[in-house]
C-alpha cells in the first residue's frame, strides 16, 4: 500500500492504521521546494513501477492524472488545504519510463512486514527495506535502554515520514514507549526555523534528532529569531544522518546557551534504514569524543588534515546487538584508528533491498555482514564516520573527502547553510581528478557579489586543505540537485555541473574562433 502525501494528520493515521490492519504501507516522499522536480519524477515513476503494490493512497487530482498508467487501484484522500500543492504536483504519465520498467509482482511477497522505508541513497532511485515487528521491536527496545527513554519524554520533529529518522526516532519510538511526539513539516520549518524550539518549549519535548546541517542552519538563523525559548529541560539533541561537525555542534551552543543550550545535551547517531535505524549512539550527558584528525593511521594515500576541525566526532558506541568492523582498501579487516569501510551485521538488520524481482542481497558479504558504503573508524570502541567511499577525491595521491571540503565552503558568509557540493572530475591536463564547488547564495543572487563569494570560497579552500578546487561555482538558492530524502545528489548535480562547464568551454571556443 503505496501512500503518496504531503505531511499532514491524515498521512500519519494512515500508516499506523494500516500497519495495525496489516498492510503493508509505505510513505512516499512528497516534494518540497528544494528538490528538483526532474529528478523527483524521475524517482517517482521507478517507485511506482518496481514497487510490487495492490493499491495508491494520493490526493485527488493525482489519482486522475495517475490512474491510467498505474496496474493497480489508485484511491483519492482529500486534505483540507492541499489544493495548491495539487497544482503544483504533476507526474508526466506519458513518460516513456512507464513503458520501460515492465510491473510484476514479486514471488517472495514479505508476508511478516509490518511497513517498507526507503533507504537515504541519493545516487538513483531509493531502495527499499521490509521491516518486520522482530526487526522494529529489538530496535525500540535497544533505543529505549540506550536513551533511557520513557513516557514521561517527548520528541519535536520536522523530519519527514519517508526518512527513516524522522519515521523510526520521532515517531514509533515514542509511539511505542506511550510518549508524546509533535510534528510540523519540514517546509514550514525553512520558513520558520524557531518553529522547532516553540514545540520543545512548549510541550516539554526532551528528544530531538537533527540531521548535522540542521545544527548550523539553526545557528545561522538566531539573529531572525524574536521570540525567546527555554531549552535546558531538553535530553538530547542527537546528530544523525551526515558525518558530525564539531564546528556545527559548537556554533548550536554557542547560538542558543542563553537559552540553556550546553555542550552535554548534544548527541551524535550512526543510523541507516537497513538497519531500521541506529546502529551508534553516544551516552547521554557526556560530550561527544573526538579523534585528532593527524592521529589517525591510513593504509594508502594521506588524507587532508588541516581543516576548520581538526578531530573527528564519534557517532558512539555500538548498541548492544550491533556489530561494527572496517574493512580496509585491500579486503583485511584493520586495526583500532585505521579507516575503511564500514560494515555491520546487526540484531535489527534487513534482509536485503526488496522490490518486483524479490530480495536483492548484492550488498552482503557471504558472512553476512552488510557494506554500508560508508567510510571512518573505530577508537576506544567508537565509531567515526568520515563520509561516503565512493565520494573520496584523488588529487594528485592525496584522498581528499568532499565533506571535508564543503564544511570549509559553507563557513564562508553568504553561503546558504547545508547548500555546498564539492564534485571530483577528471582533469586530462594535470592527468588527475580535479575539484569544483558548487555552493548557493543565499537570499537574491546578483552575480558580482556571487564572484565575490567565489574567491572567498576558494581562498578559504586553499588556506584548509592547501588544494586550489579548479572551480568555484556560486549558484542561486535551489540550484544543487536534492534526492527525494532530502539529502543532496551528487551524481545528478556533477551532470548539471558538467553540462554547464561543457557550454562555456563551447562559447568560450567559438569566441576566439
Amino acid at each position: 500500500m503505496l501512500l503518496l502525501l504531503p505531511h499532514s494528520v491524515e498521512l500519519f493515521l494512515l500508516h499506523i492504521g494500516l500497519v495495525l490492519s496489516g498492510r503493508l504501507p509505505a510513505v512516499l516522499a512528497w516534494p518540497t521546494t528544494r528538490v528538483d522536480p526532474r529528478k523527483y519524477h524521475q524517482n517517482l515513476l521507478y517507485q511506482l513501477r518496481n514497487l510490487p503494490a495492490g493499491q495508491l493512497i494520493t490526493l485527488p487530482a493525482l489519482v486522475r492524472n495517475l490512474e491510467g498508467g498505474l496496474p493497480y487501484r489508485v484511491t483519492e484522500c482529500a486534505i483540507s488545504g492541499a489544493e495548491p500543492m495539487e497544482r503544483a504536483l504533476t507526474v508526466p504519465i506519458e513518460d516513456e519510463a512507464w513503458a520501460k520498467v515492465p510491473y510484476q509482482v514479486a514471488d517472495d511477497t514479505p508476508r511478516d512486514g509490518l511497513f517498507l522505508q526507503f533507504s537515504g541513497g541519493t545516487t538513483g532511485a531509493q531502495k527499499c527495506v521490509v521491516v518486520t515487528a522482530p526487526m522494529l521491536e529489538r530496535q525500540l527496545a535497544r533505543l529505549r535502554d540506550c536513551l533511557k527513554f520513557n513516557d514521561c519524554d517527548g520528541v519535536a520533529s520536522w523530519l519527514p515520514l519517508y526518512h527513516d529518522m524522522g519515521l523510526i526516532a520521532c515517531l514509533w519510538l515514542p509511539l511505542w514507549i506511550g510518549a508524546p511526539s509533535f510534528h510540523f513539516s519540514a517546509t514550514d520549518w525553512l520558513l520558520e526555523p524557531d518553529l522547532l524550539f516553540q514545540a520543545l518549549d512548549g510541550n516539554r519535548g526532551t528528544f530531538c534528532w537533527l540531521p548535522n546541517f540542521a545544527f548550523s542552519y539553526l545557528a545561522s538563523a538566531r539573529e531572525r529569531m524574536r521570540a525567546r525559548y527555554s531549552l535546558e529541560h531538553v535530553r538530547a539533541f542527537i546528530n544523525c544522518s551526515e558525518p558530525v561537525r564539531l564546528r556545527s555542534m559548537r556554533s548550536f551552543a554557542e547560538a542558543f546557551g542563553e537559552w540553556g543550550v550546553n555542550p552535554g545535551q548534544l548527541q551524535a547517531s550512526y543510523a541507516m534504514a537497513e538497519n531500521v535505524f541506529a546502529v551508534t549512539q553516544t551516552p547521554l550527558g557526556e560530550e561527544p569524543k573526538t579523534y585528532p584528525r593527524s592521529a589517525l593511521r591510513q593504509n594508502a594515500a594521506a588524507l587532508s588534515f588541516d581543516l576548520l576541525d581538526d578531530v573527528y566526532v564519534s557517532s558512539g558506541p555500538a548498541l548492544p546487538g550491533m556489530g561494527v568492523r572496517i574493512r580496509g582498501q585491500d579486503g583485511h579487516f584493520v586495526e583500532e584508528g585505521e579507516p575503511g569501510g564500514i560494515e555491520i551485521r546487526t540484531e535489527s538488520m534487513f534482509s536485503g533491498y526488496w522490490g518486483n524481482k524479490g530480495f536483492q542481497t548484492s550488498d552482503l558479504t557471504p558472512d553476512a555482514w552488510y557494506q554500508t558504503g560508508d567510510y571512518g573508524f573505530l577508537a576506544d570502541g567508537d565509531l567515526f564516520v568520515i563520509g561516503r567511499s565512493k565520494d573520496i577525491i584523488i588529487v594528485g595521491g592525496q584522498n581528499v573527502f568532499p565533506e571535508d571540503i564543503e564544511a570549509i565552503a559553507n563557513s564562508a558568509p553568504g553561503v546558504y547553510p547545508g547548500r555546498v557540493v564539492a564534485l571530483g572530475f577528471e582533469d586530462e591536463e594535470a592527468a588527475t581528478e580535479a575539484i569544483c564547488v558548487v555552493a548557493e547564495m543565499r537570499g537574491n543572487y546578483d552575480p558580482v557579489t556571487a564572484n565575490k563569494l567565489a574567491l572567498e570560497i576558494r581562498s578559504l579552500i586553499v588556506s584548509g586543505v592547501g588544494i586550489a578546487p579548479r572551480y568555484v561555482l556560486v549558484k542561486p538558492e535551489r540550484w544543487i540537485v536534492k534526492s527525494t530524502a532530502g539529502k543532496i545528489s551528487r551524481r545528478e548535480t556533477r551532470v548539471r555541473v558538467l553540462d554547464e562547464l561543457a557550454e562555456r568551454r563551447r562559447i568560450e571556443t567559438n569566441g576566439t574562433n
